[in-house]
């Protein structure tokens, strides 16, 4: 004997449709709120100047002021595995023994050999204040490295060549921080 189908059977599942309208809605105002809110967002970046090449715009400016009447400072801090050797188009800044660095390396609390971030500091303030309004550059300073020198001791340094805290106050020192072509 046959059996007679159920009347359920025939009543299969509706094919209901998930209705995404309210997310498309969603989305569309929220990627834009994202963009527009992302420029507000900054990280921590030094900002750093790379030497100029030999031409382009400034190089072209340069050419209109005889380079003999442009008196500048050109203050270069030389990063070695022995200390700091400052030094600028002028002279060089000797240390406490000649051939020595300026700012030779100091030992730290563990013993070992660190670099002197505050007396590098002192010193920069000292050029800066006897540089006073004599030289156009007086904001500029350019970092040279060794190979052996590392990441961390290079952005120390220019963090030390940026700012100093005199009595409880922020002094600006040479903000406009320029790499030389030997780092790394």
């Amino acid at each position: 004997m046959a059996y007679r189908p159920s009347k359920r059977q025939k009543h299969g599942a509706d094919d209901a449709q998930a209705n995404i309208t309210p997310m498309m809605n969603l989305m569309v105002v929220l990627i834009p709120l994202l963009l527009t809110s992302a420029e507000f967002v900054k990280l921590g970046v030094i900002e750093l100047n790379l030497p100029p090449a030999a031409s382009g715009p400034e190089a072209s400016r340069l050419e209109q002021v005889p380079q003999e009447s442009i008196k500048r400072l050109d203050l270069t801090v030389t990063i070695t595995d022995r200390g700091f050797f400052i030094s600028s188009a002028l002279a060089v800044l000797s240390g406490a023994v000649e051939g020595e660095p300026t700012i030779p390396m100091t030992t730290g609390g563990d013993g070992a050999h660190v670099h002197d971030f505050t007396a590098l500091s002192q010193k920069l303030h000292e050029i800066k204040v006897a540089a006073g309004v004599n030289f156009p550059d007086t904001e500029q300073i350019i970092l040279l490295a060794e190979d052996s020198v590392s990441y961390q001791t290079v952005v120390s340094t220019m963090d030390a060549a940026r700012s100093f805290r005199l009595e409880g106050r922020e002094v600006a020192l040479f903000p406009e921080v320029s790499l030389s072509a030997g780092v790394f």
